[in-house]
């Protein structure tokens, strides 16, 4: 898969080495994708199910100021609530301007791994990347759910 636009879930960044350890999730995998992405100019977005509230403060303590630089669009549980499983990744295909086809969903979380199948994106969890250098996409394999 070739992806020219990434959807990351708040779940994918651990925010303490603790939460890193107690969920055996390499944090460190979720950021070198971000960096990679951001690298080559990739659009990136982050979704979470978290309120507004407590989102803000998870991404405040794992990216200080610079979350409204480092992601087009985010989105919480309370901008989309009741509109179902599809709903947040639809939006943001629409805010980010790509087909889902372009676009990997990356995360740890169950839910989310199965919303974003249901949005026909493909899904990536935080592992070993492989990284195309001489393009403006990141190519890597994506995961099975």
């Amino acid at each position: 898969m070739t992806a020219q636009a990434f959807i990351f879930d708040l779940s994918a960044f651990p925010s303490t080495r603790a939460a890193e350890t107690a969920a055996n999730v390499p944090a460190a995998d979720a950021v070198r994708l971000l960096d990679q992405a951001i690298e080559n100019g990739l659009p990136c977005a982050l979704i979470s199910e978290l309120p507004h509230e407590q989102a803000g403060e998870q991404l405040r303590r794992r990216f200080g100021d610079t979350a409204h630089h480092i992601f087009s669009v985010v989105l919480t549980g309370a901008d989309f609530g009741a509109r179902g499983h599809k709903a947040p990744y639809s939006v943001v295909l629409g805010q980010l301007g790509v087909p889902p086809d372009s676009a990997l969903a990356v995360t740890t979380s169950p839910r989310a791994i199965a919303a974003a199948r249901t949005a026909h994106i493909g899904v990536q969890t935080p592992k070993a990347v492989v990284m195309r250098k001489d393009v403006r996409k990141v190519s890597m394999p994506t995961t099975t759910h």
